[in-house]
């Protein structure tokens, strides 16, 4: 079948992505890719199983792959991706992805790439079709739901695995090997409201905050990229000191991991100051642009009116209180690392709003290097939500992936990268919580690694009217079809040196 990608090298690589943009597989939603991996695996007459750690019937996905004859009795590796997406926007989440290229860069129309981690899944399937690339026995481990609290490897057997070593594809610098990770945590908030009914005489207003960049949060929580929810409800404070306003409705973020790039709020006033709240507004879009900079690109704030209004609305004092609350939440950087320079040790997200008929529910997520200053962050938040008086719940806490320098693994990599690069990669940890930590409680004794093809701006969508040769430095999730050539030949290189070793 001829498509966009079909003479973009590695071809069997491209064509086994391209195939995968045309099932949809947001978190939550992978049971029709889990069936096509294990389909085509059954297909080449491979080992194969699922677990149920998906529920409604699919889960995690194992091939067992054979070695290159002659290569039987190296040690097992295993290749771990997984299969899920953050599919942004929303309401496009069940559509198949519409690829495009910018030059020889990938990206996705109105939507995001699927790239994290969708690439390093079809570097799995090739592996599993392309009977001439040199390896040992592989595992090839395709788990779920990552992206939405990594519920897959979680529920993953820790009876399952026979690899001596393990190869996570989900980092995004080809120019580096990770070696360590951040845990997690989130904290769920539910801050009861006492709505009350709403002066008719009253004009009813939706302002939001749009244009944001967005972006991972483990990735670029110290790239100065403005909340677009923090800055909403900053802006609503602040005006609220020097109008009349009552808050009805207040909503953004969609996903834990991902910085919330717009937000939007429904607020009573008084009629007659429709005409100073647009100047204010206005005044407050040239603060935040003059505030983030260049790392935002169109940061936006807008108003409208509503004909109808709202049925309930919050009094004056409980708006302030609730504004109050959520903008001393703990967000953005915490604490940086003293061990490896420029690189973040603790920062929290206030990630996901909603307000509801009688409460508000606040996401907020929690990362760090350091075991103890996880345990800090997610204190001072349950501090900040009792104070308010918020029920608060922790779920999925996970303690980090602690490197090791020694790592044959790590060595075997090196000599892989510099054969391939003629350079040394660097090695570091990530801020991001990869599924090795959880992978390695399980799995203590197996050597691993994560590393991958650079992708800029994971989770943040290419913006619908993207003009290519135009919009080139637009934000949005983007690969180098370019670059993959050579990131392929290094990972074909340390198989091949894996099969050689000793173990």
């Amino acid at each position: 079948m001829s498509h966009l990608l079909s003479n973009t090298e590695p071809i069997a690589l491209w064509d086994h992505f391209y195939r995968l943009s045309a099932i949809p597989h947001p978190s939550g939603g992978e049971r029709a890719l889990c069936f096509h991996v294990l389909a085509l695996a059954k297909q080449l007459g491979l080992d194969a199983s699922m677990d149920e750690a998906g529920g409604d019937g699919f889960g995690n996905v194992l091939v067992q792959c054979p070695a290159t004859p002659g290569w039987e009795k190296a040690p097992v590796v295993v290749l771990q991706s997984h299969l899920d997406m953050v599919a942004l926007p929303a309401e496009k989440r069940g559509r198949p992805l519409a690829l495009f290229l910018d030059g020889s860069m990938l990206r996705a129309r109105g939507t995001t790439l699927g790239a994290d981690n969708g690439i390093a899944v079809a570097m799995a399937l090739t592996l599993m079709t392309d009977r001439e690339i040199a390896h040992g026995p592989l595992e090839l481990l395709f788990t779920v739901n990552e992206e939405a609290g990594m519920t897959g490897v979680r529920a993953l057997s820790d009876r399952l695995l026979k690899g001596r070593f393990l190869l996570n594809i989900d980092s995004q610098q080809q120019e580096v090997l990770t070696v360590g990770c951040a845990g997690v945590n989130r904290s769920l908030l539910k801050l009861p409201l006492a709505m009350g009914t709403v002066d008719r005489g009253l004009a009813a207003v939706r302002i939001g905050v749009t244009g944001g960049k967005g972006g991972h949060s483990g990735l670029e929580i110290n790239s100065g990229r403005a909340n677009a929810g923090r800055e909403l409800a900053r802006i609503l404070y602040e005006e609220s000191k020097v109008r009349f306003l009552q808050l009805a409705e207040v909503s953004w973020g969609t996903v834990d991991n991902a910085i919330p790039a717009e937000a939007w709020a429904v607020v009573l006033i008084q009629p007659g100051d429709w005409n100073a709240l647009q100047e204010a507004l206005s005044r407050w879009e040239r603060v935040l642009q003059e505030e983030f900079g260049s790392a935002e690109g169109r940061l936006a704030v807008e108003a409208a009116r509503q004909e109808t209004l709202p049925e309930a609305a919050l009094g004056r004092d409980p708006t302030t209180q609730l504004l109050s609350f959520l903008l001393v939440l703990p967000h953005g950087v915490q604490t940086m690392s003293r061990e490896v320079e420029g690189l973040v040790e603790t920062s929290a997200n206030v990630a996901v709003v909603r307000t509801g008929p009688d409460e508000l529910t606040v996401n907020v997520s929690q990362r760090s290097m350091n075991d103890a200053s996880l345990d800090a962050v997610m204190t001072r938040c349950e501090a900040v939500g009792r104070l308010g008086g918020a029920q608060v719940a922790h779920q999925g806490k996970t303690y980090g992936w602690k490197p090791n320098m020694a790592s044959p693994l790590l060595g075997l990599a090196q000599e892989a990268y510099r054969q391939v690069y003629g350079e040394a990669p660097k090695v570091q940890g990530l801020h991001g919580m990869l599924e090795c930590a959880l992978i390695k409680g399980k799995y203590p004794h197996i050597d691993m690694i994560s590393c991958g093809p650079t992708i800029w701006d994971a989770h943040a969508p290419t913006p619908e009217d993207f003009v290519c040769g135009v919009d080139s430095a637009a934000t949005g999730e983007r690969i180098d079809t370019a670059r993959m050539p050579r990131f392929w030949e290094f990972l074909k290189t340390l198989l091949g040196r894996l099969a050689k070793s000793d173990g």
